[in-house]
């Protein structure tokens, strides 16, 4: 994994992104947290949010030209919130004493500040708190500056005084009634090691970096109106504030640039989505300004601008409680310093891997393709727990094993044209379907029409299995070549996805589209009109042709279709992609939930494995060849599905029907056949899915204990207990035998070896 590229996706993450007025703000006070507060009926802590970020709070916050409101996102919906009101509300009713600071220690350098208004006494009192002595030249008899134009009913005398009283500290010197023209300036210069100039005018014209203000490669700095060349006291607080650090930089001898891009006004690249936000007018306010009840409301309007557009869509983001930039940060973590942590290890393998994130953000970072690549870093590293996808693994194993693999020409034909390819989650659901759609494909096409049976791969490329993914690639096109590379027709989502990314050479087409073309059997057209809304497989996220194409079909046989809010290229996960079945039932079943109550109406799907789940939930759900060739609707669209052993099970039958049926061919050892028969009651079903047993593991612990005399016996209840180790896994049954039958009474596996003395 390329960790440098990782850190750099991080920053494309904007959900700690100030919000618009926040950037916009030259102090950047925290507008967001300061609102909150006084919707909160916190005005104390909203006065302390104030107080952090401006000096002279009480009058720079009652005086501020809120540059804020301007950039406000409400403005085109009942106006921006009235943040200057809000900020004089706080002011009267939030005031809190000022805190008590310790001195800090002078560190023998001086610096002059020329001009006592709003940037000059900033820069001063900013500089005194780093240890600098400072020296005030001020023209008039007081400091302030144009602070006492203000003085009315903006501003009592009594507040400019007393927040103005800090200045008057020995560690302040201020010379007043001192003239500063440009010979008194050089000789000031001269004397200290460092100086602010905020006249607010100047006669010659000083070369001032805008950035750093520093005039030339001087000790002079200057700020204020000199380099604004506007009125504005947010902005001049702001030059006088910036330019302490430069000073202090310049002082240390560090660079004046280096991580300073977003000081002062700036730009967020904060984007936010304002189709569903309503609009909201703003609280009328009285010649007093606000009080206490209608700042509350006014508060109330702000929509706390921060980009959720992920989260808000999906189901892992929020189980987390994570952002994608804190998501790479624990990828990065864990690749580099932990080297495989538990709970990151879960977190990885608790995302379907749908994509749905990368669609709705705003800067098109798809956390998809960094959890596949951590995926397979964690494999190349050996930190993929075995549990996660252990499961699913050996279920493609088997599905590419003697048991369902093969490949057959059409009968009659010795090359065909085209190649069935069904994929192995609905030949395991719904295997009755296939010989009907197989025999479709030959009536309706011609030049031939082979059947190939087997796994396209995805659970390896899920779980980051690259060497298995390889294997199963390569053998796919060999089989392919040998059948004069035929043009797939493709019945399974996923495997139209794994063939588009890694098969991109090979002719495909979608089974929905040829049924499109051809039209399908007129046996089931309904005549009432009936609603369903489509639930679009994620894979299918961007083929718009198989999108429309099982419209297309829905529509002929005489159904509506109602699309959900979230379909098409917005489409969610049914929560077994990135196979989080197997590795986080829980997260699993959690997105179902999610998907399944976005609407009443009954669901159509076009993947296997999103019908089972819905369907395991109790959501009434159709999959489109239920619709095409089901004669009781009703059941199969609530119909149970079938056990992981059931699963298997299916996919072996389906194989040995189409061999006998279209070549004639019989084939007797693909069934295991055990001297006993079992009886597993409802609740033992239960253990066995939720810890992936099958029927045969169980088979063969038993078979095994019976046929060698390893087992344990329970003389109180007449139970015997018996282990099988098979692969990595060992499984656990306790039974009853009797003359006719095995009861299981329960079951359970674990990764662990046993090893005996």
């Amino acid at each position: 994994m390329d960790l440098n590229k990782l850190l750099d996706k991080e920053n494309l993450c904007i959900a700690d992104k100030p919000s618009a007025c926040i950037s916009a703000c030259p102090i950047h006070m925290d507008v967001k947290t300061f609102i909150d507060a006084i919707e909160q009926d916190d005005f104390k802590k909203a006065y302390k949010v104030m107080a952090k970020k401006m000096p002279f709070t009480r009058i720079i916050g009652s005086i501020c030209d809120h540059p804020c409101e301007s950039a406000c996102v409400r403005n085109k919906l009942g106006g921006s919130i009235n943040i200057h009101e809000l900020e004089k509300s706080v002011v009267k009713i939030g005031l809190s004493s000022k805190k008590r600071t310790i001195p800090i220690p002078k560190n023998g350098k001086k610096v002059a500040v020329v001009g006592a208004g709003i940037s000059g006494i900033t820069a001063a009192f900013d500089l005194d708190k780093k240890g600098y002595q400072v020296t005030i030249y001020e023209k008039s008899h007081k400091v302030g500056g144009r602070i006492w134009d203000f003085q009315g009913d903006q501003l009592s005398k009594e507040t400019i005084e007393e927040e103005l009283s800090v200045m008057n500290k020995e560690d302040i010197k201020i010379k007043f009634n001192e003239f500063v023209d440009e010979k008194k300036l050089e000789e000031i210069v001269n004397n200290y090691d460092a100086v602010y100039i905020g006249t607010g005018v100047w006669k010659k014209d000083l070369k001032v970096n805008t950035q750093t203000f520093q005039v030339e490669d001087s000790s002079l700095f200057a700020g204020g109106r000199i380099v604004n060349q506007n009125s504005s006291v947010i902005f001049s607080t702001s030059s006088g504030r910036r330019a302490v650090i430069s000073i202090d930089r310049y002082l240390q001898k560090i660079s004046l640039t280096v991580a300073r891009e977003n000081e002062g006004a700036y730009d967020t690249p904060l984007k936010l989505k304002l189709d569903d936000i309503e609009s909201v007018e703003a609280i009328k306010k009285n010649s007093l300004g606000y009080n206490k009840q209608e700042a509350i409301k006014e508060a109330g309007r702000c929509i706390k601008c921060q980009c959720t557009e992920c989260s808000n869509v999906c189901v892992h983001l929020r189980k987390y409680d994570i952002t994608p930039k804190k998501y790479i940060r624990q990828i990065n973590h864990n690749e580099v310093i932990i080297l495989g942590d538990h709970y990151a290890n879960e977190m990885i393998n608790s995302c379907t891997l749908c994509g749905l994130c990368g669609e709705v953000c705003p800067s098109n970072l798809n956390m998809k393709d960094i959890i596949q690549e951590t995926r397979e870093s964690m494999v190349e590293r050996d930190e993929m727990p075995v549990s996660a996808h252990d499961f699913a693994l050996k279920d493609m194993e088997f599905s590419n094993s003697k048991y369902f693999s093969m490949v057959k020409n059409q009968p009659g034909y010795e090359k065909v044209k085209y190649m069935f390819y069904p994929g192995c989650q609905l030949p395991a659901s719904s295997p009755e379907y296939i010989p009907k759609i197989y025999k479709y494909l030959m009536e309706n096409i011609k030049d031939g029409v082979g059947i190939m049976l087997g796994c396209c791969g995805a659970p390896a490329d899920w779980a980051g299995r690259q060497d298995l993914l390889e294997k199963n690639i390569k053998d796919i096109r060999n089989k392919w070549e040998e059948a004069g590379k035929p043009t797939f027709i493709l019945a399974c989502s996923s495997c139209y996805s794994m063939f588009e990314k890694y098969m991109g050479d090979m002719k495909f087409i979608s089974l929905w589209e040829v049924m499109d073309k051809y039209g399908v059997p007129e046996g089931n057209k309904i005549k009432e009109n009936k609603i369903l809304t489509v639930h679009d497989a994620c894979s299918t996220r961007y083929n718009k042709e198989i999108q429309e194409s099982i419209r297309n079909v829905a529509t002929s046989l005489g159904y509506k279709i109602k699309e959900l809010k979230f379909s098409k290229e917005k489409t969610k996960c049914c929560g077994y992609g990135g196979l989080v079945y197997f590795a986080n039932r829980e997260q699993s079943k959690d997105f179902v939930k999610d998907r399944i109550n976005e609407s009443n109406l009954d669901y159509l799907v076009y993947c296997s494995m999103c019908k089972d789940l819905f369907i395991d939930e109790g959501k009434k759900t159709f999959h489109i060849l239920d619709l095409i060739y089901s004669d009781d609707l009703e059941k199969v669209a609530l119909r149970k599905i079938p056990t992981l052993s059931r699963r298997h099970e299916n996919r072996t039958l389906l194989k040995i029907k189409l061999l006998k049926e279209l070549w004639n061919e019989e084939v007797n050892d693909l069934i295991e056949h055990y001297e006993f028969k079992l009886n597993i009651p409802d609740n033992v079903q239960n253990q066995m899915k939720d810890r992936l047993i099958l029927l045969d593991d169980i088979a063969k612990a038993i078979d095994n204990a019976e046929k060698n005399k390893e087992r344990f016996f329970n003389p109180e209840n007449s139970h015997y207990l018996c282990r099988l180790r098979i692969s990595n896994v060992t499984y656990w049954v306790e039974y009853e035998r009797s003359k006719d039958e095995i009861l299981v009474k329960s079951v359970y596996s674990h990764r662990m070896e046993i090893v005996e003395e």
